[in-house]
């Protein structure tokens, strides 16, 4: 379909030229040509129902060519302007083409629906009005015009008219909800709030013991304020189906409103719990009610226990567990929330995004052959999915088994030359990372180049650069520049002022490394602070005149690596070591 658009689009460009001969006055068609201007519409319509849309409008344009006398050609050609181009003078002129047609036939219904369709998305308002006007003047059985030249009078702001329009459709189809609630609207945005509950009441008063007619009722109050009027239809509405889970999310609005929070976690719950709800909405209201509890910073408990008993519900559905599992890992739960992946997977194992969700937080959770045994697992069912490898040769560099890293990195650059879809960046990085490990750092800074070429914004690569750089002892000046760069692009992430800290450590400006060391504890948390960053503040401190605040944090290192030697030797000795 793209191909044929885009042969229909190099045949409108050619016929601008043509354009200005339109624009005259012109010659009366010779019998001959309305005759081949007869054979070439025939075979357009045949091409047409071919779905051969390029030739169609080839045919068409050379039928109107002939005779453009003929309206009905003018249509079909102004129908394949205006879906083609993007020329606002061909596109206009497409339109009046078509609008031609439709003033000298009013009777024709469809070609009239389609102009009018056409005008509106076109954005032409008033012309499309003009038609759907028409259409449900002539055609008052045709139902479906009415929502449409209702929208139109939406759009001109004259929604008096369109309460109008759907008065005659009431009178077409009879009272109905539908209808009803755009009235509604239409009454609260001009502020006429008489007539709005009095169209609400209109069907209420029709069968006051409809639930839904006693929720639009609530529904209106709630619009205007009047909590204590909803209240009264809800409630109602309550009595008359008590299963109704809709019910208890219109009460909780209200208790929400109200700032009662005992009584919306009641009405919450029985919502998210109750069986009739269906799933997308219980979906939505639930991560709603965790958001809320997130920013309440309130217990955990109510939402574990509000999964536990959605889950028992809907057993097989993927969706409850993939939000848990987002839950879990915001609450830093990550073995639980990696449980949950699982059940996920165990209903859905083609699902490519949870198994490399799962990937990552077994990478987290430093389980780097769980890793590689799960992304096993996820090619069984994706062997194509280049991005498991890659989870998986970070994996393996994790175990320090370069070569199967290098060779998975391999394997994906490899598959990829005939398609070039893989983010070569990411794999030269995660190349260079390896060879650095080996000991291959110009290898490793070559890739880093390779890497920063293809992506010259990818901060996490300059840090790492730059960090690599500052341990291996050379060129500080161009790991400083990456570092400040990186850091400039995310002045509150604790990896990149680490790096740029440990630079000017190592380059003796021991004052701007404490600053950045101690915005380090000012702007991050708990959790990521490293053992390197712990003996980087000892080191530091130490060189600032501070030895007993490095001891502390040379402590707290060792605490989380007690296999280092050269912590250990710091602590006992509570002097800094040159390595």
């Amino acid at each position: 379909m793209k191909n044929l658009l885009i042969k229909i689009a190099a045949v409108v460009c050619a016929y601008l030229l043509c354009l200005p001969a339109y624009a005259k006055e012109q010659p009366q068609t010779s019998l001959a040509d309305r005759r081949k201007a007869e054979h070439y519409y025939l075979e357009a319509v045949i091409r047409q129902n071919m779905d051969d849309m390029a030739s169609y409008y080839s045919l068409v344009k050379r039928a109107y060519e002939l005779d453009p006398t003929n309206k009905r050609y003018g249509y079909d050609l102004g129908y394949c302007l205006t879906v083609t181009s993007k020329s606002n003078s061909v596109i206009n002129h497409g339109l009046n083409l078509m609008k031609t047609y439709t003033d000298a036939h009013p009777e024709e219904y469809y070609e009239n629906y389609i102009f009018a369709a056409i005008c509106l998305h076109l954005g032409k308002v008033d012309m499309a009005t003009e038609v759907w006007e028409t259409l449900v003047s002539k055609f008052p059985e045709k139902i479906q015009c009415y929502p449409m030249l209702a929208n139109c009078y939406v759009q001109k702001k004259e929604l008096k008219k369109a309460i109008d329009v759907y008065d005659k459709l009431e009178k077409a189809e009879g009272m109905s909800e539908a209808i009803s609630v755009k009235k509604i609207s239409y009454y609260l945005a001009l502020n006429d709030t008489t007539a709005a509950i009095n169209e609400g009441k209109r069907l209420y008063d029709a069968a006051p013991l409809n639930v839904s007619n006693n929720m639009l009722m609530g529904n209106i109050y709630m619009q205007l304020q009047n909590t204590d009027s909803a209240m009264v239809f809800f409630n109602k509405a309550q009595e008359i189906d008590p299963d109704n889970g809709y019910v208890n999310l219109s009460k909780a609005s209200i208790y929400t409103a109200l700032g009662d929070s005992l009584s919306y976690e009641k009405e919450i719950t029985a919502a998210i719990v109750n069986k009739n709800i269906d799933v997308p909405t219980k979906i939505d209201v639930l991560t709603s009610y965790i958001r809320q509890n997130i920013a309440d910073n309130d217990s955990s408990a109510r939402v574990d226990n509000m999964f536990k008993i959605i889950i028992e519900q809907h057993p097989h559905e993927t969706e409850f567990r993939k939000l848990y599992y987002s839950y879990l890992a915001f609450s830093k739960k990550h073995s639980e929330a990696a449980e949950q992946l699982n059940f996920a997977l165990d209903i859905d194992p083609t699902d490519i995004e949870n198994w490399k969700r799962l990937m990552w937080l077994y990478i987290y959770l430093d389980k780097p052959e769980k890793t590689i045994e799960t992304g096993e697992k996820a090619l069984s069912y994706n062997p194509e999915e280049y991005s498991i490898l890659q989870i998986s040769a970070v994996a393996y560099n994790r175990m320090k088994e370069y070569e199967k890293a290098l060779t998975l990195y391999q394997e994906i650059l490899d598959k990829d030359k005939d398609y070039n879809v893989v983010n070569k960046a990411e794999i030269y990085s995660g190349m260079a990372e390896i060879y650095y490990n080996l000991k291959q750092e110009e290898k490793a800074f070559e890739y880093y180049d390779m890497a920063l070429e293809l992506s010259p914004n990818d901060y996490l690569t300059m840090n790492n650069y730059a960090y690599f750089l500052c341990l291996s002892g050379k060129d500080l000046e161009k790991a400083k520049e990456l570092s400040e760069i990186a850091v400039e692009a995310d002045p509150e992430n604790v990896s990149s002022l680490d790096t740029y800290a440990w630079i000017c450590f190592t380059m003796q400006d021991y004052k701007t490394a404490l600053e950045y060391m101690d915005k380090i504890f000012e702007v991050g948390e708990e959790s990521e602070f490293s053992t390197d960053v712990y003996e980087h503040y000892g080191d530091i401190l130490f060189m600032n005149g501070r030895p007993d605040e490095a001891l502390e944090a040379w402590k707290k290192a060792l605490e989380m690596n007690p296999e280092s030697e050269m912590l250990k030797k710091k602590v006992k000795n509570k002097t800094y070591f040159y390595e």
